[in-house]
């Protein structure tokens, strides 16, 4: 698959890779099939085919008898990676599902207390990762107006990053070239080129 996607620009440059827990004993906890050190060979691989490739994730803190210093396993590997995205959670029982069966189960201060500081970490992961686009040139699919104003277009690079720019001549499906001036969040700000000024700008 890496091979395909490295070959083909028409295919996103993005990849979206579940890590879950960054500890292997919480990780066989929860059934899954890999360890941490698998993980971070895993993400190295894609980097070796796609340098600039955009990875997010998914993780899950508090889950059943998940100690301090496991969580903290768990920054560590996204200080590592410094994933693009993440989805981040605080377990929650579910009935039915083994682990709502074990006894260890973390309070619910301790779970929201790991989350905030887990959501702190990789937002200025994901902000960092941004800024460093400013002043690139980025290819940006159009999807819709903006929400905020009619004014702009909302796009997303192959990255799968959300880009805010001023309407011009584009239209929605329309894949236009835009230089980056500003980030903020989640977010990329920028203005589309025409054919003369992306000759000037990569020249």
């Amino acid at each position: 698959m890496l091979e395909v996607m490295a070959k083909h620009d028409n295919i996103c440059n993005q990849v979206h890779l579940p890590l879950q827990a960054g500890s292997d004993r919480i990780l066989k906890r929860m059934n899954r099939s890999y360890t941490s050190t698998e993980f971070l060979n895993l993400v190295d691989k894609i980097k070796d085919y796609m340098p600039d490739c955009s990875i997010t994730t998914d993780v899950i803190v508090g889950f059943p008898g998940e100690t301090e210093e496991e969580f903290c396993e768990t920054l560590s590997i996204s200080e590592k990676v410094k994933f693009n995205f993440a989805y981040m959670f605080k377990y929650s029982e579910r009935p039915g599902t083994k682990a709502a069966e074990y006894d260890n189960q973390l309070p619910e201060d301790i779970k929201q207390n790991r989350l905030e500081k887990l959501i702190d970490l990789q937002s200025s992961i994901t902000l960092k990762n941004n800024m460093e686009k400013i002043n690139s040139i980025q290819y940006v699919l159009i999807e819709k107006e903006s929400k905020k104003s009619k004014k702009y277009w909302s796009g997303r690079t192959d990255g799968n990053t959300w880009v805010i720019i001023k309407k011009k001549e584009e239209s929605i499906k329309q894949v236009v070239p835009v230089k980056i001036n500003d980030a903020k969040g989640v977010t990329l700000f920028g203005d589309s080129l025409t054919n003369e000024e992306l000759l000037y700008e990569t020249n």
